[in-house]
Formats: structure tokens, C-alpha cells, sequence
């Protein structure tokens, strides 16, 4: 008897699991947006992306329309990052969320458009930056690659920490020798040479710029040339 029940409860709840399978297969193959949102994201961008989604809603919205559409937003929207699109299976509620790549720096290309790297060392562009952080300026010559060498970021966020001491006009990176130059209001210059060890680089270059304050006149210049075995050289700069 107890066999019987117990057979005819499993029966029941494999049915149960089976309709449930079959409704949630449904939900996807024939999924509907009834509703947009947008998420990580505020102002003018919030609203294009908004703007971008909206015609999606009461719209059939497959996986593919889903890939689709993020490719579409990072293709336009070069400033943002962790783009996402989910649906909801139940909600049937359609989300775009995305970040707003940070600046650490900015640089100007030939053609006078301004082109911002953020901390995962990505170049892109942003017609509309936050101007209530400025952001420091740098040089780039040769060819702009789409990502910087993640050295050349240590050395941009170091300098943040070590405004104090290296508080510079600008930055200066031969994309194609792979080096670094320093140039500082006073006229003094810090030759970093190649591109390496660019963090500890600029740690004693605060170091000795702190040191050589009171004691020297200025305009100075430092080269990191021979960094690697222990020395760095400090000289008066001549105009």
C-alpha cells in the first residue's frame, strides 16, 4: 500500500517538475520585455541607454537580441564597462546595467580629439566626462594602441599618491621606444627610461625630488638609466 502512495507522490512530482521545465522553456523561447531598466548608470547616459532599449519593450526579445544589443551599446558607448542584458523569466523585465569607466588620464591626438585610459589601462573616448574630477594630462607619441602598457597606469596612480613631490605639468610615453618622461612646472625633467618598474620608479623619484628641494637649484633632472643596478643620476638641468 505505503509503495503505492509513495509511487503515486513521485509520479505527482515528476509531473510537477516536468510542467514547470516545460513552462520555463516557454517563458525563454517566447520571452516579451514589458518593462526596461537601467542600472549603474545616471544622467544623459541613462537616458540614451534608456533611449536604446525602449523600442524592445512588448517586443519578442531572444538570447540573440540580447547579445546583440550589448554589442550594440559598447560599440557606442565606449565610456562604459561591464555592460550586461538580462531578462527576467517571470518579470519579464528587460535590465541593461553598466559602469562608467573611471580617467586616470587624458592625452590629445593629432586630429585635437581628447582620448581618456582608465585603470584597466583601456583607451576610449567620452564626449561627456566628469568635470568635477579633473584628470591628469599626458602625451602619447606613436601609433595609440587600444590598451597602454599597465606599467604606464602604475605610474599615473603613483603619482596621484605622490602629488606632493611629483605634482607634474605632464607626461610624456614613446609608444614606440617604450619610455617614460616626466616634465615638472618648475622646468625640471625625470627621465624614467624604459617603461618598467615604473611604480618603484616614481617612489624614488619623489624620494630624491623631496630631498633635493631646499638643497639645490632648479630646475633639476633625473635619469633612471641605470635604475636596475641601484643608481639613479641627479644633475642641474641647463635650459
Amino acid at each position: 500500500m505505503w509503495l503505492i502512495v509513495l509511487g503515486l507522490v513521485g509520479g505527482a512530482c515528476f509531473a510537477v517538475s516536468k510542467t514547470y521545465q516545460l513552462l520555463v522553456h516557454a517563458q525563454w523561447t517566447n520571452w516579451h520585455a514589458k518593462e526596461i531598466a537601467v542600472s549603474g548608470v545616471s544622467g544623459q547616459l541613462n537616458k540614451d541607454l534608456s533611449s536604446l532599449s525602449a523600442k524592445y519593450k512588448g517586443q519578442a526579445f531572444s538570447l540573440k537580441d540580447s547579445a546583440a544589443l550589448r554589442e550594440n551599446i559598447v560599440r557606442q558607448y565606449p565610456m562604459l564597462k561591464d555592460v550586461s542584458v538580462s531578462r527576467g523569466i517571470l518579470s519579464g523585465k528587460l535590465t541593461v546595467s553598466a559602469k562608467h569607466r573611471v580617467p586616470v588620464a587624458k592625452f590629445v591626438l593629432p586630429d585635437e580629439s581628447v582620448k581618456y585610459i582608465d585603470g584597466d589601462s583601456t583607451v576610449y573616448s567620452d564626449p561627456a566626462p566628469n568635470v568635477l574630477n579633473p584628470v591628469p594630462f599626458v602625451e602619447l607619441e606613436g601609433d595609440v594602441p587600444e590598451k597602454l602598457s599597465p606599467e604606464f597606469i602604475d605610474l599615473v596612480e603613483s603619482t596621484l599618491k605622490l602629488k606632493k613631490e611629483l605634482d607634474y605639468a605632464f607626461l610624456r610615453m614613446n609608444l614606440k621606444e617604450n619610455t617614460v618622461k616626466m616634465y615638472m612646472p618648475d622646468g625640471s625633467l625625470i627621465d624614467f627610461g624604459e617603461a618598467k618598474n615604473l611604480k618603484k620608479k616614481a617612489v624614488r623619484a619623489a624620494q630624491i625630488m623631496a630631498f633635493s628641494r631646499d638643497r639645490y637649484a632648479h630646475p633639476l633632472q633625473l635619469d633612471f638609466e641605470f635604475f636596475e643596478y641601484g643608481k639613479v643620476f641627479l644633475r642641474q638641468k641647463f635650459h
